[in-house]
């Protein structure tokens, strides 16, 4: 029997009166790889930023290692923060320090690892990510698909329990979307824990395990990823799988 790594009940978010997320609850299993689809403005990525209190919820709870993160104290949050990763859309690299000092600063400050050993670590995940040679580089020569590959790393680097990513690729040229797209294939064939917001549809049918179809701050549909995408219930997936020309 799987083992729960993260549970929602019943979580909400509102921002001005307005409600984005309308009672959302879900299991997310040690080892699988969910991805999160839906139409624009369907609550998609609120609904990760409220999971990793980045803005956490109106109400519910969210159930990470037997604690609830809406109810633990910020330094218990903090403590439990460090074991989920997040991979934002926009990168999010320090600009005035390079590739490898983006990798180590996490580890470094939070882990208090050593120099050498966050160095050692970090040259190990910019490898896995197909980095390693531009470990001395700054950011701003980098693609954005070599950038995003480095947030990787550093997420990563502090060595979660669980990887987010909110749109990993939306800010991609398409050239470049399909070497970070590789990267999470091979995060998913190691059995990580990860949680993608993607618009990559047939990536979401290959990678993942589960899969929430969203719309108007509600799942509408959780099924296996094959049987969502090719034998959808409700008619709003059906609707929206054949928007992105998948049936």
């Amino acid at each position: 029997m799987s083992k729960v790594a993260i549970e929602l009940k019943d979580v909400t978010k509102s921002f001005d009166g307005n409600q984005i997320l309308k009672g959302i609850s879900g299991e997310i299993d040690e080892g699988q790889v969910l991805a999160i689809i839906g139409p624009s403005g369907s609550g998609k990525s609120t609904l990760l930023r409220a999971v990793n209190q980045l803005a956490g919820p109106t109400s519910g709870s969210v159930v990470f290692e037997g604690q609830d993160l809406t109810k633990v104290g910020k330094q218990s949050l903090n403590h439990l923060g460090e074991k989920i990763g997040m991979v934002f859309q926009s990168f999010n690299l320090f600009p005035n320090h390079t590739v490898l000092e983006n990798v180590t600063l996490g580890p470094r400050r939070v882990k208090k690892l050593s120099e050498e050993q966050a160095n050692q670590e970090a040259m190990h995940y910019l490898k896995q990510v197909g980095m390693a040679e531009k470990a001395n580089a700054y950011p701003e020569s980098l693609s954005g698909g070599q950038k995003q590959r480095v947030a990787i790393a550093r997420a990563l680097a502090m060595k979660p329990k669980v990887l987010f990513f909110d749109e990993p690729t939306s800010a991609l040229d398409p050239e470049n979307v399909g070497e970070v797209l590789k990267v999470i294939q091979q995060l998913a064939e190691e059995k990580r824990t990860m949680v993608i917001v993607t618009h990559e549809m047939n990536f979401a049918r290959q990678v993942a395990d589960k899969v929430w179809l969203m719309a108007d701050g509600q799942i509408v549909e959780e099924n296996d990823s094959k049987t969502l995408f090719t034998a959808p219930k409700e008619a709003i997936t059906k609707r929206f799988i054949e928007q992105v020309s998948l049936v």
